[in-house]
């Protein structure tokens, strides 16, 4: 699509996203003093502390926000880092090239009517990208806001700008300006600190990923909130995830548009289970994403991840000076799957030196209002040092407003816990009951006692903690960060049948449950009396996908007389059902009683390459969908991870006197299954394996099909 041009060629200045993030000098081309974007850009630019040299071009010269302007991009002096672009759509080439001749070495293209407005847009974005990287211009945009730079005072920005509280945490990264922009206002409603903003509007060439890559290496930046609509380069994408897991910063992401729009395999359950939004969740969870579903959500949770950073094992405590309080505490903590540890006797017997005789030592622990400043501090002081602690939070009244809301006891209070909250050995909070804005007096209170504090509420509070506690999980046992390398081209034949696709995974080291092939009643009944136990008649045909749709399938047969009727009955399925296919026989093959199915699928997502569905059999994935999805190649270490998230995942552990599934035995065959798809080439549009028997750790697969593009000759 003419709307992802992106660089293929080296840039000349050497920029990076981390370079063009502080530029030094900056021209603001198509300044003008009727234009709102102009006087925004030039007031963020002068009144925000940018202390580089300021130029204006317009193409009349002349005088331009009290400040004299040059005619044309050639009028610049040597030297200049960034063009801030404000022309209309037609001129932007231009401007570009212009620009490029004038050694400018980066744009931020602020100007609109591109890729967002249609085909003829799209065309004319790619010329601009395309004259981008042919003279080794770094280009932001185009459509974007720009840029918000609060750490060195740099404000590339086309709207007016609210300061953040602090010039450190949160790096907002968003394709979108008018969210990026909301977001903005509301960290500075709620007191939360901002190091970068970045609208990375149509990404002709730098995206969001260029950002996230430079932003984990920033030492002002401790957690990325993401907004996306799209991922245009997945690699990159994830390559970019990479570097933030390694430098140990959490990405949370809002990624819209969770639609189905990845092609349908018809002949395969896995192409029925793979849509856009269900890959994107299994690249979060395989790659350390922290995914919400709301802005504020977004907002929350990068606050919380940029002050806690990687929580030891252990849960919450709770504290609270109301008992309502605690137990919504309770309930929503349960829901988002964070335990409460029970209070230990040690700690218990320290709270009830502080805690008034009526109260209970109990984890939410409701302090009562009969508690002391001093006690609340003591409170917070014990739970915080008590084993299995994480992390502590502390739903109370909100900061007040205005000094008429102040009172004594609160701000002693605050004082306290606050004071304990920051000398504790785990990251703790003290939380509004529900959402509120942050005045000036309420900033003042909060800064005065030293509280860590949370305007976000309650119910976010505990969600953006339980993506954290994930994050923390994921990442003490991350196995397989680095992105997955390029498909392996393709080694082997195509198998052209179930048995020969049993065969190409027993190849692979997929342990496959035997099969004969029987042309003959006789030669059926022979088999399947040697098995020594029940037997499974299946049709033998390239032609026929899903065999049990047409009745050719037989199960538990026992003895000869129902192997020689079953023979003849699934032959019979065949001729009806599907006149005209050729038919090898009938395979024979032992009865698997008892023991857990596994759902094993690979198809080709059109965006991300190749997919790793895994899952419970049966009504587990026929109606409940209850698949994990993994881009491969995938680890048996991530496969084992995605098997224990399910939610049957009790099934794995035993029940009905089923032995526990090995699941290490089981994550490495499924990974084999991923080895054995990915060496059949692209041609391969899906392969189902289901089921895959699971008992103990006896793994076998008991049946395959695969699907074929027979466009792509692989």
């Amino acid at each position: 699509m003419a709307a992802d041009v992106r660089r293929r060629v080296p840039v000349g200045a050497g920029l990076t996203a981390a370079s063009i993030l502080r530029p030094r000098s900056i021209a603001l081309v198509g300044a003008s003093d009727g234009s709102r974007w102009s006087r925004a850009a030039f007031d963020n630019l002068v009144h925000g502390g940018f202390t580089g040299d300021l130029h204006l071009v317009n193409r009349r010269g002349g005088t331009v926000h009290g400040r004299a302007a040059v005619a044309g991009c050639a009028g610049l002096p040597p030297g200049v880092a960034m063009a801030v672009v404000l022309v209309p759509a037609a001129a932007a080439e231009g401007t570009v090239r212009e620009l490029a001749a004038a050694g400018v070495g980066s744009v931020a293209m602020l100007t609109s009517g591109f890729a967002e407005a249609g085909a003829d847009g799209a065309a004319l974005q790619a010329r601009v990208a395309a004259a981008a990287a042919e003279k080794g211009v770094r280009l932001l945009g185009p459509n974007t806001l720009g840029f918000l730079n609060f750490v060195d005072g740099t404000r590339v920005w086309t709207t007016p700008v609210r300061a953040p509280v602090r010039p450190s945490g949160v790096a907002i990264v968003s394709q979108s300006g008018a969210t990026a922009l909301f977001l903005a206002g509301l960290a500075g409603r709620q007191g939360v600190g901002l190091s970068y903003v970045v609208s990375t509007g149509n990404e002709a060439d730098l995206d969001c990923a260029s950002f996230i890559e430079e932003l984990a290496a920033d030492g002002a930046t401790r957690a990325i909130a993401l907004f996306i609509e799209t991922v245009r380069d997945p690699a990159r994408f994830l390559q970019a995830a990479a570097a933030a897991a390694t430098a140990g910063k959490p990405v949370v992401v809002l990624k819209v548009g969770r639609t189905e729009t990845t092609a349908k395999a018809a002949l395969a359950h896995t192409g029925a289970l793979v849509g856009d939004d269900r890959v994107f969740d299994g690249v979060c969870q395989q790659f350390g994403l922290i995914r919400v579903h709301s802005a504020e959500d977004l907002l929350a949770t990068a606050e919380v991840a940029a002050r806690t950073g990687a929580l030891r094992p252990g849960g919450l405590g709770v504290i609270s000076n109301s008992g309502g309080i605690c137990e919504i505490a309770a309930d929503t903590a349960d829901a988002q799957g964070i335990t409460l540890p029970g209070i230990t006797a040690e700690t218990a017997a320290v709270l009830r030196q502080v805690l008034p005789a009526f109260a209970t030592p109990h984890n939410p622990l409701d302090l009562t209002g009969a508690i002391t400043p001093e006690g609340c501090g003591a409170v917070v002081r014990a739970l915080g040092a008590m084993p299995g602690i994480s992390a502590l939070l502390c739903p109370y009244y909100e900061a007040p407003a205005r000094e008429e809301e102040a009172s004594g006891r609160l701000t002693d209070i605050y004082t306290h816990m606050g004071r304990e909250l920051r000398d504790a050995s785990v990251p703790g909070f003290l939380v509004s009951y529900t959402a509120a804005d942050v005045s000036a007096f309420a900033q003042e209170v909060i800064d005065s006692t030293g509280l860590p504090y949370l305007a976000c509420g309650l119910d976010r509070a505990v969600k953006a903690l339980a993506g954290v506690f994930w994050w923390s999980r994921w990442r003490a046992g991350r196995d397989g960060v680095a992105a997955p390398g390029s498909p392996a081209p393709r080694t082997a034949p195509r198998p052209g049948t179930e048995r020969g696709a049993l065969e190409h995974l027993q190849s692979h080291g997929v342990p496959v449950v035997p099969a004969q092939l029987a042309r003959t009643e006789e030669e059926a009944a022979g088999f399947a009396a040697a098995l020594g136990g029940a037997a499974v008649l299946k049709v033998a045909s390239a032609a026929i996908g899903h065999k049990s749709d047409i009745g050719g399938v037989a199960l538990d047969l026992r003895d000869e007389g129902a192997v020689r009727e079953a023979f003849r009955r699934v032959s019979e399925a065949a001729r009806v059902h599907a006149p005209g296919a050729l038919v090898e026989g009938v395979l024979v093959s032992p009865m698997r009683q008892r023991g857990v199915e596994l759902f094993v699928g690979v198809t080709r997502d059109a965006q991300w390459g190749p997919v790793l569905a895994v899952g419970l059999g049966g009504i587990w994935v026929e109606v409940l969908q209850d698949v994990a999805l993994r881009l491969l190649p995938a680890s048996p270490g991530v496969i084992r991870v995605a098997l224990e998230g399910l939610r049957g995942a009790k099934l794995l552990q035993g029940a009905r006197g089923l032995p526990a599934a090995d699941l290490d035995a089981a994550a490495a065959v499924v990974a084999r299954i991923g080895e054995a798809a990915l060496a059949l080439g692209p041609g391969l549009v899906a392969l189902d394996v289901n089921p895959v028997w699971v008992r103990g750790s006896r793994v076998e697969a008991l049946d395959a099909l695969c699907v074929w593009d027979d466009a792509c000759l692989g």
